[in-house]
This record gives structure tokens, sequence and C-alpha cells, in this order.
């Protein structure tokens, strides 16, 4: 990235920056009058003065059960939700029986489905992963369905001259023509996969708290510091998928590419 680009993004955070000092110290009652402790919002160079080693492996281990719901609910996601969208597009009446409930599942608030899945399921690792896979699958879905549908129809001729088979139109036309619109939908659904592990979480009782359980605990403690740095950590994990996803894009983009050259 060239220094013109990296201005523009230097400032956004310094202001960024400056804005949570000026929050942090201009908020009512945010400081303990006793001890100044920081007890809603901490200035950032405050951060990370209550952690200490204890807190600091709870937040490891609250990671890996997050970023574990997250990925297991995100690849069930991705398989179903590709095969739905493949059907759909396939066969007319699938998307016309599916659709309206697809719509309904993506606008239910997830909050109202998590206890009666708890219900349902139990308080176990499957309804956490079911939380993320019911808040993750709509995207997948209909990205996976425009991309089939806005494949040129003439390509789609030039196969049929040729006969090629379902199977080589599906792996040598639709999926590599359909790819960008299938990925862009797996990035958002990355970013959810976390949200979805993170507000399920809230609800779950049972066994090692992951990242929405510990934002709950540090919360109720008045544990400001570790609170934001909980927050912060969900934030860079959602991140990381999203920019996996795009690096597998380029990559899945290129393979398909040099597939084709050599075919």
């Amino acid at each position: 990235m060239s220094r013109k680009g990296f201005a523009p993004i230097a400032l956004v955070g310094a202001m960024f920056i400056a804005s949570w000092y000026a929050l942090a110290y201009l908020l009512p009652n945010n400081f303990a009058t006793a001890t100044n402790k920081p007890l809603i919002i901490p200035p950032p160079h405050r951060l990370f003065e209550d952690m200490n080693l204890i807190l600091w492996s709870r937040l490891g281990r609250a990671v890996t059960i997050t970023a574990l719901t997250s990925i297991t609910g995100l690849l069930i996601s991705m398989v179903l939700g590709v095969l739905l969208g493949i059907l759909m597009h396939r066969r007319r009446w699938v998307e016309h029986a599916f659709w309206p409930y697809l719509i309904a599942l993506q606008v239910t608030p997830i909050i109202a489905l998590v206890p009666l899945i708890i219900r349902i399921v139990g308080s176990n690792f499957a309804s956490r992963a079911l939380v993320t896979v019911i808040i993750t699958f709509f995207p997948i879905v209909s990205n996976t369905l425009f991309g089939f549908r806005q494949i040129d129809r003439r390509l789609h001729d030039y196969f049929t001259l040729h006969r090629a088979s379902k199977t080589q139109r599906l792996l040598r036309l639709e999926l590599p023509a359909a790819s960008p619109a299938m990925f862009a939908g797996f990035r958002v659904s990355a970013g959810l996969a976390v949200i979805g592990a993170i507000v399920g979480d809230f609800f779950f009782t049972r066994g090692d708290p992951g990242l929405g359980k510990l934002i709950s605990l540090f919360f109720l403690n008045n544990q400001a510091g570790p609170m934001f740095i909980t927050a912060i950590t969900a934030s860079l994990l959602g991140f990381i998928l999203f920019v996996t996803f795009g690096v597998l894009n380029s990559l899945a983009v290129g393979w398909w590419q040099e597939g084709s050259s050599q075919s």
C-alpha cells in the first residue's frame, strides 16, 4: 500500500482513538471515585491494566470455543446453502417452495430463537453451532442463486453445443462463473458466524464460556478493560474469517482458470 493510500486509514484511526479518549473522560460516572478505576469505557492506555494470566487463559479458551462454533456452523451453512442454491437454480419449484421460509428465517431475530433451540437441542455445542447455521444460511443461499442466475446465456449455449454433461457444466462453467457472488456470500456469513456464536453464547450456562458469555461476565463484574479486550478480540476473529474467504476466493478463481486453460 502506498503512503498516499495509507494516510486516510491512519487519519480515521487517529480520529477513532481521539473519540475514544473523549468519550471515556467526558462520560459521567465512568471512573470510580475511590480508586479511579474505569467502570464503563476504559481509555486506550488503561485497556490492559486489569488483565492477568488467569484472564488471558480464560480469554484464550473463549476464543477457541467461539472460533470452533463459528467455523463449524459456517462450514455447515456453506455446504447446505450452496447445495440448496444450486437446486433452486435447477428447479424453479424448489425456489418457490423454500424462498418464503428462507426470508422468514432471515428476518426473525436470532435472539428470539436461541431459548427455543436450547429447549429442543439442549445447552450443548450442537445448539451453539445450530444458532450459527441459522444466522449464516440465507446470505450463502441467496448469493449462490444470484451467481448462477447471472451467468451469460451464450456460455450455456456454448456448453450445450459441445454436448457437455450436467457435471461438466457445473464444474467448468457454473461454479467458476458464480464463485465471485458465492464468496461474497461466504464473506458476509463469516462475519455473521462470529455474531451468531456470541449472541447465542449469552444464553449458554454450561461448559466453558465463549466470548459472548465472557463479555457478559466482565460486564457484571465491572471489569471494563477485559470486557473491551474481549469485544475487540471478537471483532478480530470476524475480520480474520472475512479476510480468509477473500484469499480463498482468489485461490479458487485462479485454480478454476488454470483448470479451464488446461482442458
